[in-house]
């Protein structure tokens, strides 16, 4: 969690959320079923009205006496298109997927009940069915996407990820990333999705179309990712001439496009994907000024938080660690009972008071964060702070350490790259390198962990890291070198980022010379 990359990917610490993409208020084309007639109609377009206007309690207050008369037939499918919306906002779930189910039999083809059909499935803990029911989607009627959010998406590839169902989470990407699905709601996700989907190509022996969906990745972290990972080498070539050297062409499209954006709106979202630029650029300064008005408080979104840990980043990477943890400390101050998805800044003040020599600081967050953030966090988050009480404990010589190293270890499967790092603090060597080995094996295991053993000099704002240095033994030895260079690789040096600010980039490819 110490660079930007990790930062990037700092949302799989949380636990999953799953949302329609469409709020019902924005939603004015639901049917009103033309067979309905006289007072029928007249209750149907008044639940229509509440529920565009966000009073749900009040259009199922209408709709559910009605349905419960209805016989199957036009009359009934459109009320029960009307209540599936409501029902699933209003957390009837059992509700929402019968009357889903029901419609499903109706209207097949409905967009609405198709996109429902996905997230209840997720809601009930049916992954790979609602994985399965995206594929459908995007293979069949792509249009649909639409209304698939990609909040949605995110929260079921990760479990599918946990749970390493890793080819069915591929070939739902190559689906939504052959309909060049870009989702309203977070739309840089099109770049994750092609890079899945382009694994999942390359070892089906498809480069040609793998080559092709390179166009649709334009995050300078995952490019640099991917030219690392074996499992991409038919692609390095390309790889390496999209990122350019020193990874300024890629940088530079990043960067000229997010400042624009900024440049023509100021929302959370623009202001953090502004701030992730100038740190990229290398401009620390510029990203440090950009995030000053951002509060942390119980009113801050996901969008806001980002923002202030790229800040904290930044303020580290230029030598001002206690700014960066006085920044980051204000996250302890928030009762995660209200603020729960807050523990994510708590990760990284925990990591931060760990390699500020803090062992006893560290430890007081990271337990904190565990009991405070069980809501909120993902066993891959959770399992962050759980490398960092282990640290924090072998530093100060605690007699638990063992036992939570023993802990840590057990359930590496979890997070290795936590795991690893957790035992190496521990001075378990042997047991650190037996883990690393066993995920290094296999391309996906790699892709957990070979950003780990990449040399500070790779990667964007990098601070000063005793964490980081405890990975350098660990690769010098025979056994998890041998297993490294199977399944990854060092960046090439060409690649690594300039050691100077990159002048601020304009929108069409002209730039404009560093002013600071």
């Amino acid at each position: 969690m110490r660079h930007v990359k990790a930062l990037l990917i700092a949302g799989a610490a949380l636990a999953p959320t799953f949302a329609a993409a469409v709020p019902i208020r924005s939603t004015p084309s639901l049917p009103i079923p033309a067979p309905a007639a006289g007072d029928m109609r007249a209750t149907l377009r008044s639940a229509l009205e509440r529920a565009q206007a966000g009073d749900c309690a009040g259009a199922l207050g209408l709709l559910d006496p009605l349905v419960a008369g209805l016989q199957p037939g036009p009359d009934r499918t459109g009320v029960q298109l009307l209540r599936l919306p409501c029902l699933a906002a209003a957390g009837r779930a059992s509700d929402a997927q019968a009357a889903q189910t029901e419609l499903a039999a109706a209207v097949p083809d409905n967009a609405l009940v198709r996109s429902y059909g996905v997230m209840l499935a997720a809601v009930g803990g049916r992954f790979a069915e609602a994985a399965q029911k995206l594929e459908a989607i995007a293979t069949e009627q792509p249009k649909a996407l639409e209304l698939v959010s990609g909040a949605s998406w995110g929260g079921i590839a990760q479990k599918l990820t946990e749970a390493r169902e890793t080819r069915l989470r591929g070939r739902v990407s190559v689906a939504l990333a052959r309909a060049a699905w870009e989702p309203a709601d977070r739309p840089d996700m099109k770049d994750g999705v092609a890079q899945d989907a382009i694994r999942t190509l390359l070892a089906d022996k498809q480069a040609s179309e793998a080559e092709l969906l390179l166009a649709r990745i334009d995050t300078p972290e995952l490019l640099a990712e991917m030219a690392t990972e074996r499992a991409y080498a038919p692609l390095w070539p390309a790889i390496e001439a999209r990122m350019g050297a020193a990874q300024g062409q890629v940088v530079d499209r990043f960067a000229a496009a997010r400042l624009d954006a900024f440049a023509r709106a100021d929302d959370p979202r623009a202001r953090r994907d502004a701030v992730r630029a100038f740190v990229l650029l290398g401009r620390l300064d510029d990203a440090i000024e950009l995030a000053v008005p951002v509060k942390v408080d119980t009113g801050m979104d996901d969008d806001d938080i980002a923002t202030v840990r790229y800040q904290a980043q930044a303020m580290a990477a230029k030598g001002q660690r206690p700014a960066a943890i006085a920044r980051l400390e204000a996250f302890a101050a928030l009762d995660l009972a209200q603020m729960p998805r807050a523990a994510s800044g708590l990760i990284q003040l925990a990591e931060m008071l760990d390699e500020a020599d803090r062992p006893a600081d560290a430890l007081r967050v990271a337990q904190a964060a565990m009991t405070g953030g069980k809501a909120a966090l993902s066993p891959w988050g959770m399992a962050w702070l759980r490398r960092t009480e282990v640290c924090a404990l072998s530093a100060l010589k605690r007699p638990e350490a063992a036992a939570k190293a023993d802990a840590l270890a057990a359930s590496a499967k979890e997070n290795e790259a936590a795991a690893v790092e957790g035992l190496l603090c521990a001075g378990r060597m042997d047991d650190a390198a037996r883990i690393a080995v066993a995920t290094l094996s296999s391309s996906e295991g790699a892709a957990r962990i070979v950003d780990q053993f990449q040399p500070s000099g790779s990667l964007w704002a990098a601070a000063p890291s005793r964490l980081r240095s405890l990975w350098v033994p660990l690769l010098a030895r025979a056994d998890v070198k041998a297993a490294f260079d199977k399944t990854g690789r060092i960046l090439p040096k060409a690649y690594w980022p300039a050691p100077t600010p990159r002048p601020i980039p304009r929108a069409g490819g002209q730039s404009r010379a560093p002013t600071a």
